[in-house]
């Protein structure tokens, strides 16, 4: 008897065995496997030939490797089958129903890959035109356009494609997992005028409000009118803060507030002067600064709205130690270009290393800002007048390069920005690209743009000590290019005793 012979789990034969199952029961599943036929019996099996006309024992059946021929047209036969038995989502919308109320959001964490809902015509027609989209996109539908089809098959699949699509629905299956992606299709239905978009919501301001409600009723309500003053809906208009500001400004003041809160003060009105040196003076000497502006800033809008009588805050003072600039070792700016391979980075580069542009400024710059044949830059800053930069032949040139490169990949996009990334190039609505695609150029360069900034700054300074030559140059404000004129030449800054 052969050494290896048990009992077969499926027909119970003292045979050899593989995988618990004999040659015989192994060849008889695989081939019934995909049964397109109907050739596989309920309580036993179909008969076969023998000798010439038995079932072949390849072993590529055995192995479980994947085989081709028959068995993948069955395979392809039962799919088609199994699609066309598909029934439709009981929840695909009518374009004609009414609204009777608000639509509540959509739990998209319970879908069940089960849920193989059939495709509307519709729904099938506007698949075959996200294809088409993504591949004027450059990208390859069956590859990485894969889970963006998928997203949109798994929406039309259960709601239809009749009515708009929510936004919100989008960004909830993304959310999922990496086998989808919910960005291209964004754009592509806004494009197509299908989407219906997300209520606009500042993700600042909403995490300022959750900061303010945390804290007791009576801090909880000044603070909140604190940052309608910051947003200009005060009694009296005022500038608005951005929204970044005001959240860092309420972020900082709450632990101060909530100290006081704990103290058993019930209301503002009852901070003096010494409380507001107590709690300043009690921080670390770094902490002091981040949390003493927006003090002052709260007591002088409560006083502005008539909530408290005097602000206890407005004598309060810091002393401020002002640091000069320092240039960066020339060994750390020589062949800084070099550092970086792409057209775009070098650009970015120079624009900072050359012209001194901040590195806020460069996401911001427009298409329509860049004039080739007289070498200027319009760079537009907020609240200040428009800032022209001369560029130099190395920057031209550089410029000239970025705009090739920019049509040959992307030929397609409208962003009416300069500089653009992957993300924002396909994006309709033509964002801005993100500040974290230039923190990374600058981060393989090894320079920080401020201090790049700063040096190149510093470098000019030393060739003259004309302040306005520096704010013409490079847009600075008065005390700015005088702090730069003083570490350039330390011995023309006048004594304030003898003079």
């Amino acid at each position: 008897m052969h050494p290896d012979v048990s009992e077969c789990e499926r027909c119970q034969r003292l045979l050899p065995l593989k995988q618990g199952k004999c040659r015989y029961c192994t060849l008889l599943l695989k081939e019934t496997e995909v049964d397109v036929s109907g050739i596989a019996l309920v309580g036993g099996d179909q008969l076969w030939f023998g000798r010439e006309l038995a079932l072949r024992k390849s072993d590529r059946y055995l192995s479980g490797a994947r085989t081709s021929g028959r068995f993948k047209a069955k395979a392809r036969r039962d799919r088609a089958a199994a699609r066309a038995k598909r029934p439709t989502s009981p929840h695909c919308i009518d374009p004609a129903q009414l609204q009777l109320f608000p639509t509540p959001p959509r739990d998209w964490g319970r879908l069940n890959p089960q849920d193989d809902y059939a495709l509307t015509p519709k729904a099938n027609l506007l698949l075959r035109d996200l294809s088409d989209y993504l591949r004027d996109q450059g990208v390859d539908p069956r590859l990485g356009g894969a889970a963006t089809l998928r997203t949109l098959r798994v929406l039309t699949a259960h709601l239809g494609a009749e009515a708009p699509i929510r936004e919100l629905d989008v960004k909830a299956i993304a959310a999922l997992g990496d086998h989808y992606k919910g960005r291209r299709m964004v754009c592509f239905l806004r494009q197509r005028g299908i989407l219906k978009p997300e209520p606009m919501h500042d993700a600042e301001l909403v995490r300022a409000r959750r900061v303010a409600g945390s804290l007791p009723s009576p801090f909880a309500e000044a603070v909140d009118l604190w940052i309608d003053v910051l947003l200009g809906q005060g009694s009296r208009s005022s500038p608005t803060l951005a929204s970044g500001t005001i959240y860092s400004y309420v972020q900082n003041a709450h632990p101060t507030l909530k100290s006081w809160a704990d103290s058993g003060i019930t209301d503002l009105r009852e901070i003096t002067k010494k409380d507001v040196q107590a709690a300043i003076m009690g921080l670390p000497s770094a902490r002091r600064h981040s949390v003493h502006p927006p003090l002052r800033s709260l007591f002088r809008a409560l006083r502005r709205e008539r909530k408290i009588f005097r602000d206890p805050a407005r004598s309060v003072s810091l002393p401020t130690a002002v640091k000069l600039p320092t240039p960066l070792p020339s060994d750390r700016v020589r062949g800084i270009l070099i550092k970086v391979e792409d057209v775009r980075s070098q650009f970015i580069v120079a624009l900072v290393a050359v012209h001194g542009l901040v590195h806020n400024d460069l996401p911001a710059l427009l298409l329509e800002d860049l004039d080739r044949s007289r070498g200027q830059l319009r760079v537009r800053r907020r609240g200040r007048l428009d800032h022209i930069v001369y560029l130099d032949e190395l920057t031209s040139e550089l410029a000239t390069s970025w705009l090739r490169e920019r049509h040959r990949r992307w030929p397609r996009t409208g962003n009416p920005h300069l500089l653009v990334s992957r993300v924002s190039a396909t994006d309709e609505a033509g964002p801005k690209m993100s500040t974290e695609v230039t923190k990374t150029v600058f981060e393989r360069v090894g320079i920080s743009a401020r201090k790049l900034r700063g040096d190149r700054i510093y470098d000019e300074a030393r060739h003259t000590a004309d302040p306005v030559h520096l704010m013409r140059l490079f847009g600075l404000g008065t005390t700015t290019a005088m702090k730069y004129i003083t570490a350039a030449h330390p011995d023309k800054h006048p004594d304030p005793i003898q003079a």
